[in-house]
């Protein structure tokens, strides 16, 4: 077989239509996956919405990738054809076979399966990136993956837990041994927060973000705030003087004075490597915000990650299985669009496609 189903993006701000496309031919320092399991992310419609981090055209999208190595490039070591492995793609995850650059898989381990591990790579890299990373990438909660509970007695703000990057912040809150962890999240969710982590939760139906900070489980304020919400002002209003905040979405605009707290704030988004290590073949580097910080950091990531999974110090999103194989991901990305997704990562099998 020479071509696979794909979904693809004609053009700028075009519609996601299913296609085919070429199998290609892993380069020096990559493997070919055959993926298994592909996630579905926000981030896959913003970038198609509004033509962001796409690159050529015609493109494909999806970055969430799980699956079996088919082949290897030149010069790929500590890896065969067979294994079953998890990473971020960037030459797009919406189809069945695609390359990957070596330095970037993650090995599954037995305990996991392909489902569980491709909610992963992007949300479970922006929450640990912005709470264990040092500066300038993070607050550096954990930056050597300590399991010595370095920040008992602590006390976390999570706005939007039931996000998968917030369902992960509320693990790796609780690895690291903080003593509090709120989750500002959907009553609906709150059984299953606090199995992850959270010691308490704030129905943000009853109450509105703008009051956040006067609730009274908010008092005293907490020592860090992971924001996946674009509340950076109510974040500020939340912590505490000399805290931190970590926030996903960059695009909200901040109108507190961080000085007057004290207050660090680091926007963080999910890489796990920078420009150095993932070897672009497109011409899509504009925009890609990553540094050699966060590759020197993706290392820890790959070799802790499968460790926290097989004794269980953190668990996968929550997934639904998407039918019909890559066909499955158009349904998938128009409810993401609408927003009627919650509490759940969409999941693809691409090898089931007709």
């Amino acid at each position: 077989m020479s071509t696979q189903q794909a979904i693809i993006v004609q053009s700028p701000k075009g519609p996601f239509t299913l296609g085919s496309t070429g199998i290609p031919s892993p380069a020096k320092g990559e493997v070919l996956l055959k993926i298994w399991s592909v996630a579905l992310n926000p981030g896959n419609w913003k970038q198609r919405e509004y033509d962001v981090h796409v690159g050529e055209y015609p493109a494909v999208l999806g970055n969430d990738i799980a699956g079996v190595i088919e082949g290897l490039g030149e010069d790929v070591e500590g890896f065969k054809k067979g294994d079953k492995v998890f990473s971020q793609s960037l030459e797009g995850g919406f189809r069945q076979y695609t390359t990957v650059p070596a330095a970037v898989l993650i090995p599954i381990p037995d305990t996991a399966n392909f489902d569980e591990v491709a909610t992963f790579p992007v949300a479970f890299t922006t929450a640990c990136v912005g709470l264990f990373a040092s500066a300038p990438i993070g607050i550096g909660l954990n930056p050597t993956f300590s399991w010595d509970r370095p920040q008992q007695g602590a006390s976390a703000l999570v706005i939007g837990g039931t996000t998968s990057v917030g369902q992960f912040a509320i693990q790796l809150l609780k690895f690291l041994g903080f003593t509090r962890i709120i989750a500002y999240a959907s009553k609906t969710h709150f059984d299953y927060l606090k199995q992850l982590g959270a010691t308490e939760c704030i129905d943000r139906v009853e109450v509105p973000i703008e009051s956040l900070a006067a609730h009274p489980t908010l008092s005293p304020l907490v020592n860090v705030v992971y924001d996946v919400a674009g509340a950076q002002n109510e974040a500020f209003d939340c912590v505490a003087e000399g805290g931190s905040i970590v926030t996903a979405v960059w695009t909200a605009n901040l109108d507190r004075d961080l000085e007057r707290k004290k207050v660090t704030l680091v926007p963080v988004m999910g890489f796990l490597a920078g420009p150095d290590a993932m070897g672009f073949k497109r011409d899509d580097v504009t925009g890609y915000a990553a540094t050699p910080e966060h590759t020197a950091f993706g290392k820890l990531i790959i070799k802790n990650l499968p460790e926290m999974l097989k004794k269980g110090a953190i668990t996968a999103n929550r997934y639904e299985i998407l039918p019909n194989g890559v066909a499955g991901i158009l349904e998938g990305m128009e409810r993401l669009q609408k927003g009627s997704v919650t509490g759940v990562k969409l999941v693809a099998h691409p090898q089931e496609s007709a």
